[in-house]
């Protein structure tokens, strides 16, 4: 049987700021004036079902606007931002979705042998579908051709969960089923 799959989009914003122009990263300040430099951010979102655009665009400015606001809160500032972009797209369906050193998707009553289960068979495909990209492209257009990161995740002594509190030191077995996660409707696997 075949997992769920689910719509995954890309929120990314790109702007330029106040900021020390280093000789050795001509790219962070490429086309801009003295003491301007480029910065930007991203991050994935699986949801259930897509969404209209109006619904994504709303929510990636709302996004933004508390990014803003996080940021300037501590020592990495953004000061005088001046957006390029800030978009939102669908990239693709897929069944486990990546965010930081950990794959997500949503609880929709599977035991823990079958989220296992269903996150082994998911990166054993990538897994495969990134050695015939590398087989046939130079590394660096590995990303152009749907090269995916996995992120740790194809080390399976890596896999685990951050129960019971959502703390990831915890390193419980996986699927990790924390108060978090129940409270996101989510099933995650950290590694």
């Amino acid at each position: 049987m075949e997992d769920k799959k689910y719509p995954i989009y890309f929120f990314s914003a790109k702007w330029s700021q106040d900021g020390e122009q280093d000789p050795k990263y001509p790219n962070r300040y490429k086309d801009l004036p003295e003491g301007r430099i480029w910065n930007s951010t991203g991050f994935s979102r699986m949801y259930k079902e897509e969404k209209p655009q109006e619904e994504l665009d709303k929510i990636v400015k709302e996004w933004w606007d508390k990014y803003l606001k996080s940021k300037n809160k501590d020592e990495e500032k953004i000061t005088n931002p001046e957006l390029l972009y800030l978009k939102v797209e669908l990239r693709h369906h897929e069944t486990w979705n990546l965010t930081w050193f950990q794959h997500e998707t949503f609880d929709e009553g599977q035991t823990n042998e079958e989220a296992l289960l269903s996150f082994e068979k998911f990166v054993r495909r990538i897994e495969d579908k990134n050695q015939e990209i590398e087989w046939h492209y130079p590394e660096k257009d590995w990303y152009e051709h749907g090269h995916q990161c996995l992120m740790g995740a194809e080390d399976r002594w890596r896999w685990h969960g951050a129960e019971p509190n959502g703390d990831s030191s915890d390193n419980s077995p996986a699927p990790c089923r924390c108060k978090f996660c129940k409270e996101q409707g989510v099933i995650r696997i950290a590694h």
